[in-house]
């Protein structure tokens, strides 16, 4: 027997009062015998006998009348139904779905969501008058959708319908602690929930991961697993790593997947494709044992520059969700370049840049004054700038600006340093070289992005075969060294604020070396351009859920606006209106729960970046906890484990919970009982007052 509100039972103390007002009853008197009445005393003894007799049961009615009164009121019930005396017990009930991905899987039983709705259905089905119910998926929590109880089942039903599994869902434990908070605003003091689940790994952790001990003495906690055997086959597509780091229109980009079989069975054979913007550019067989990971590389050229929407994709398998990962790159358009140069330097500069840039602009040095950076995606200076001009160059730099740096060959490289080292590049210092014994580059970072792939076949750090022969050089030691020759650095990169610079010791003119007529001019030029203009074109990766908040910076937009354009994966496209913001603007996108590639785009069309979403990893590996294993992990976390169980899959999940549930109020019988025993204390004392007063 369960008691619903045990506290009423301290009332049972009343119950001693009968007793006591009996014994002080019983207090003794002193008698004198006279003797007229001697001989009554024999006829007395019979009558006092049966007038105590009717007393004591005269106490035991009273106080079964108050024990009655008080087990009424503290609600106890049975796992029993009794029928007429008994009466149902008013339930809150809360049935938590996992409604995630990896639980539209088919196993032997069939398809397990479908199951589990079944299963959903029945129990809301069997709720009885005055019982109430709250459906929780996980994806309602995922999205702060608030739900509350209904005691109408064709809504219930209708919700149950509705439910499909999501990209985008919670954790069990998230459903538990939500469960906690719609318990607390029951109206029922019997309460229950039931968790349908497949009991995969990453759940059965999230149980685990928490401390917090929930539901009451009154809450039954039940877990109906979803598992009949599992999948033979399952791949799962788990990453995409994109190995080329400077992405260019018809050259070559190359694409690194991972994936995963967590299922029973080896797979020999498998096709993977990549598709870039739809269209199938590669694809590769690949053999993956069973329970093991293997990588592949796909390679392929874009076609056209702006936002390139990535999807590697395989063959059909158990859970279908997982055999697609999206990914996203930009190639920038062709850069608009400011150069200030004159002389040779202008010369050699417009001939490297010919086939490079979308537009070029070139200014005197004495003009530098006039010109608006903010017009140039690239700034190049290869004329001496007095320390007016240094400092509003940097200025555009630290915002975002980008700027490849040489120094003046009409000027003695000594007095070009107070206005270099403006720009962050001091400590600087000048080389000089005999013409039998030039200065000679030693060796390239051939793991930055600048020169990635550029060397192929040659080791990091050895000599160039093709080095400037250097008379003279102005080296810079702030930042980073990219290509060394003796006594400094060759090329630097230098980091400043949100933008960058290149600079290089020597200029682009043979006043100093023999840099314009090497191979390596072109080369870093050629670089340098994708370099310094895919500066802002990034992509960020989410996971189905997310809460999309994107920073641009100002000068990643020709022209700055509140009002941006966002192209969802289906192509429906929609205007946000951002916030302006030290540094940029600030756009909220909002929750994303569908996979693929976002494109943010200025209103002009101008591609400024893209959000990359994707399936959480961990639903496209279908390992599962045990029975065991989940009941105690539950076990642990309520305040009474020994309310929590399985309950096993069934065509009748109903009559299981009907066994499961106690369900049988007694507060009727007991009322019943209280009335029946004043009644009959009634008729015993009046009879015993009329045998008084005779």
């Amino acid at each position: 027997m369960t008691f619903l509100n045990p506290l009423v039972l301290l009332g049972l103390i009343a119950a001693a009062i009968p007793v006591i007002l009996h014994l002080l009853n019983l207090r003794k008197l002193k008698t004198v015998d006279f003797s007229t009445l001697r001989f009554i005393k024999e006829l007395q003894k019979t009558s006092i006998r049966k007038l105590k007799t009717q007393q004591i049961i005269l106490l035991i009615l009273r106080t079964l009348i108050i024990i009655c009164c008080v087990l009424a009121f503290s609600r106890p019930t049975i796992q029993r139904s009794i029928p007429a005396l008994g009466s149902h017990a008013k339930t809150s009930i809360i049935v938590i779905l996992d409604n995630s991905l990896s639980m539209d899987v088919s196993d032997l039983g069939g398809n397990r969501f479908a199951k589990a709705k079944g299963m959903v259905k029945q129990i809301a089905l069997a709720m009885k008058e005055g019982d109430e119910m709250a459906f929780l998926p996980l994806s309602a929590i995922a999205n702060q959708r608030k739900r509350t109880f209904s005691r109408n089942p064709e809504f219930l039903l209708k919700e149950i319908n509705a439910c499909v599994p999501s990209h985008s869902t919670a954790t069990v434990n998230d459903g538990l602690r939500a469960s906690q908070g719609l318990l607390d605003a029951s109206v029922n003091i019997h309460k229950e929930v039931y968790l349908i689940t497949d009991m995969q790994q990453s759940q059965h952790a999230s149980i685990l991961s928490d401390s917090l001990k929930l539901f009451d003495a009154q809450t039954g906690m039940f877990i109906i697993p979803m598992q009949n055997g599992n999948p033979a086959t399952n791949i799962s597509i788990d990453t995409i790593i994109m190995m080329t780091t400077m992405f260019e229109k018809d050259k070559s980009a190359d694409m690194q997947a991972r994936l995963t079989n967590t299922g029973k069975n080896d797979v020999r054979g498998l096709i993977i494709s990549m598709l870039f913007n739809e269209q199938r550019v590669a694809q590769k067989s690949i053999d993956i044992e069973a329970g093991q990971s293997a990588t592949v590389t796909l390679s392929a050229p874009p076609k056209s520059t702006g936002i390139i929407r990535v999807r590697m994709m395989i063959e059909p398998d158990a859970l279908e969700h997982d055999n697609v990962r999206h990914a996203s790159f930009i190639i920038p358009p062709p850069p608009t370049v400011g150069a200030i140069a004159t002389g040779n330097a202008s010369e050699f500069l417009r001939i490297a840049l010919s086939n490079v840039v979308g537009s070029y602009a070139t200014y005197a040095a004495d003009q530098a004054g006039v010109v608006n950076y903010d017009e140039h995606d690239i700034i190049i200076v290869a004329g001496a700038l007095n320390r007016n001009e240094a400092s509003r160059l940097d200025a555009f730099i630290q915002s975002g600006g980008t700027a490849l740096i040489f120094p003046d060959d009409r000027i003695e490289p000594a007095e070009q340093i107070p206005a270099l080292s403006l720009l962050g590049l001091a400590p600087m210092s000048v080389q000089s070289f005999s013409e039998k014994s030039p200065g000679l580059c030693s060796g390239v970072d051939r793991q930055h992005p600048l020169f990635r792939g550029v060397f192929k076949g040659l080791e990091m750090e050895t000599s160039l075969s093709d080095s400037p022969k250097i008379k003279k050089a102005l080296t810079a030691s702030g930042g980073q060294s990219l290509i060394q020759m003796q006594g400094g650095s060759f090329l630097t990169e230098v980091r400043r604020g949100e933008g960058k610079i290149l600079y290089c010791a020597v200029p682009p003119s043979p006043a100093w070396s023999t840099f314009p007529y090497s191979g390596l001019m072109p080369a870093i030029i050629y670089r340098a351009m994708q370099y310094l203009s895919a500066k802002e074109m990034l992509t960020s990766e989410l996971i189905c859920g997310d809460d999309a908040i994107i920073m641009i910076p100002t000068n990643a937009m020709k022209n700055p606006e509140q009002l941006v354009r966002v192209s969802d994966p289906a192509g429906t496209e929609s205007q946000v209106q951002g916030l302006t913001v030290p540094g940029g603007l600030s756009v909220r996108i909002g929750r994303l729960n569908n996979p693929g590639v976002y494109a943010i785009r200025s209103k002009e069309g101008e591609s400024l970046t893209a959000m990359t979403v994707n399936i959480p990893l961990q639903e496209g590996h279908l390992t599962f906890a045990s029975e065991k294993d989940m009941l105690n992990a539950v076990k642990n976390r309520v305040k009474e484990p020994s309310l929590a169980q399985i309950l096993n899959q069934s065509s009748r999940i109903g009559d299981s919970v009907a066994k499961a549930r106690v369900g049988t109020e007694l507060w009727r019988l007991f009322l019943i009982l209280a009335l029946c025993f004043a009644i009959a204390e009634m008729i015993l004392s009046r009879r015993i007052g009329r045998s008084t007063i005779a």
